[in-house]
């Protein structure tokens, strides 16, 4: 149990905030194409994006990594580390510069669940070989993905990114506003008036914590995610409601 206190004159904003990350958002697209059954509120974009990768010549790569976002993200991309790569160049960079160590680490997750139902892929022994090589591969990859395929998407949901960051900037007006914002994304969040503070269900210890940031997502598509990580509670969550991902994803 996460427990946040709301008590003392600091304004809400010191106790929540909001973070973006387009880095996050591609890789989330990536996890969504390489589901053998999307989500229905993605699937005719999926299908689009698939030819499309043929389109542009990426269709190779993108079966040479897909075992790496089939049953989850690397933690790579998580949108903690990547909320401020930005522009491509930054992308591009920020892959660069991880250690390959680290870089390999952020890959054996996924690999290890793709061993539970599929024979080791080829990209899984080339790490082992040459990770260096893999790094590079999966650098390129990435920003010609977003370059060549991603980055029109971007700008059609970037808007809808715009309009969350207003919802959440309202709601924190006041104390009943943020709890029922918190509530509307993880229902079993609970507010204690007698203590003044937010109860959040989360596996581990009970710890009290400062702030809450929140990482809207349009392509993420599970149950939202709480986490700790450096004192802080995370809340990543899909704020896109079917219809809007119907009309704007593709």
């Amino acid at each position: 149990m996460i427990t946040i206190p709301l008590t003392g004159t600091s304004p809400l904003s010191h106790r929540f905030s909001y973070s973006i990350s387009p880095l996050y958002e591609l890789a989330a697209s990536l996890h969504t194409l390489a589901q053998p059954t999307p989500p229905e509120r993605f699937s005719n974009w999926s299908q689009e994006k698939l030819s499309h990768l043929q389109i542009v010549r990426l269709m190779k790569d993108w079966e040479y990594f897909l075992p790496l976002f089939r049953y989850g993200i690397p933690d790579t991309f998580d949108p903690y580390q990547t909320k401020g790569v930005m522009a491509v160049n930054d992308q591009y960079e920020y892959f660069v510069t991880i250690p390959t160590d680290q870089f390999v680490r952020s890959m054996l997750p996924s690999l290890e669940a793709w061993g539970q139902h599929h024979s080791l892929p080829e990209v899984s022994e080339d790490l082992r070989e040459d990770s260096d090589y893999v790094k590079g591969r999966f650098s390129l990859f990435v920003s010609s993905y977003w370059q060549l395929s991603f980055e029109s998407n971007w700008e059609v949901v970037a808007p809808l990114f715009v309009k969350e960051a207003e919802r959440i900037h309202h709601a924190l007006e006041d104390t009943d506003s943020i709890v029922s914002l918190l509530q509307s994304i993880l229902p079993s969040i609970r507010y204690d008036s007698d203590s003044d503070s937010l109860a959040c269900p989360i596996e581990g210890p009970e710890c009290e914590v400062e702030t809450l940031i929140l990482y809207p997502s349009h392509y993420y598509f599970s149950e939202p995610l709480l986490s700790i990580k450096e004192g802080n509670a995370h809340l990543l969550y899909s704020f896109t409601t079917p219809s809007e991902s119907n009309k704007n994803a593709l």
